[in-house]
Order: structure tokens, then sequence, then C-alpha cells
């Protein structure tokens, strides 16, 4: 009886020093499980892609287990991350960027359209004339004239004399004459004419009704 008395104290002090060894393992188990559980949520939050945004969940997992004939009860929480699409915001306005996505650069604006030049001035049109004189026609060194002073030159090149009377087809003025010219001579004038088509002919007998006529059309400039 003496015997068993010491045994008993010495398998209490045991039991006693497992019980703190047990309490201590779980006190420093707890603390460790937050810090790597925030370890692990943080690289789980730092990996997900730009455009959208880490969501955290978890949940509780209890177990029952057997050991060394006793029923134990084993309480743990599993937490995961996944990835939600960010929402546009409301308005139109543009989403800021992700971390780590690079921001758009605005389009550079486009250059202004040079402005026209001055318009390129129009060379004046011609203000001479060249009549050439024969039996019995007129050839004319250019159909049109520019409106304004105009030198009308007549060369006889025919065996009579002739003459040139210019009139505004339609006009009540009297007629533009250069007087008569001999044969092989030449005769000039100067005339201001105003835009129109003119009738050319030689007032000498017989010739207009010779076909001795032409007509000239004078623009405006």
């Amino acid at each position: 009886m003496k015997r068993a008395a010491p045994a008993a104290a010495v398998l209490c002090l045991a039991l006693a020093t497992s019980a703190v060894g047990a309490g201590t393992g779980a006190a420093a188990g707890a603390q460790a499980g937050p810090s790597t559980g925030t370890s692990a949520a943080a690289q789980g939050a730092g990996a997900a892609p730009p455009g959208c945004t880490p969501r955290r969940h978890s949940k509780p997992i209890i177990r029952h287990l057997r050991k060394h004939g006793r029923l134990r009860t084993v309480r743990r929480v599993r937490r995961w991350w996944t990835c939600e699409p960010t929402p546009a915001p409301a308005g139109g306005e543009a989403a800021p960027p992700s971390p780590g996505q690079p921001s758009e650069i605005p389009a550079a604006p486009a250059p202004d359209a040079p402005s026209p030049g001055p318009e390129p001035e129009l060379e004046p049109g011609p203000t001479r004339l060249g009549v050439k004189a024969a039996e019995y026609s007129y050839t004319l060194s250019r159909l049109t004239l520019a409106a304004g002073d105009d030198t009308i030159e007549l060369d006889n090149r025919g065996q009579d004399a002739h003459n040139l009377n210019l009139q505004l087809v339609g006009g009540t003025e009297a007629p533009l004459e250069i007087a008569e010219t001999e044969s092989l001579q030449r005769r000039t004038a100067h005339f201001t004419l105003q835009p129109g088509t003119y009738r050319l002919w030689c007032s000498l007998p017989t010739h207009d009704e010779e076909g001795m006529h032409a007509t000239l059309v004078v623009e405006a400039p």
C-alpha cells in the first residue's frame, strides 16, 4: 500500500505535464493559424488578374476523429479567393486601371486643316486681234477677245482696198470702223469693247454680199 501511493502521484504528474503541453501547442497553433491565413489571403488577393475584384470565401469544416480510443472533434476553416468582374462606373466614366495594368494614353488631337491659300489670280484674256483681208473674206487671228481696251489691226493682203466695221449684235450704237486700207497696207485702231458677240464686215460696195464678214466674241474678264 505504501508503494502504490508514490506510483499514483507520478501518474498524476505525467498527466498534468501532458495537458500543459497540449494547451501550449494549441495556443501556438492558434497564433500561427491567423498569421498563416493572413499571408495566404494576401497572396491570393495579390494574384488577382486586372479588371476584376478579388473576393474572399470561407467554409467551416468539422471532423470527428478517434485517437487512442478517445473521440476528438477537429474544427477547421477553409478559405479561398475568387475573382469577380469589376462593374463599369455609372455615367459612362471609364473605370480606373487595376494595379499592374497600364493606363490608357489619350489620343493626340487631329491637326488643324490647313487654311486655304489665296485664290490664284486669273490671267487676263487676249486684248489684241489681227484681221487679214482678201477677196472676199476675213481671217481672224483669234475668235475671242477680253472686254475692255482692245487693239485691232487690219492687214490687207488682197488686191482691192478694204475696210473693217464692228458692231455689237443687238446693239443700237454706231458701228466701230477701221478706215479703208489699200492693198498690202496695215492700219491699227484701239477700241473699248463691251462683252458680247460682234459682227465684222467690209462696207465697200458688194464686199459684204460677196462673203466678206465674220463674228467675234468678246468675253468679260
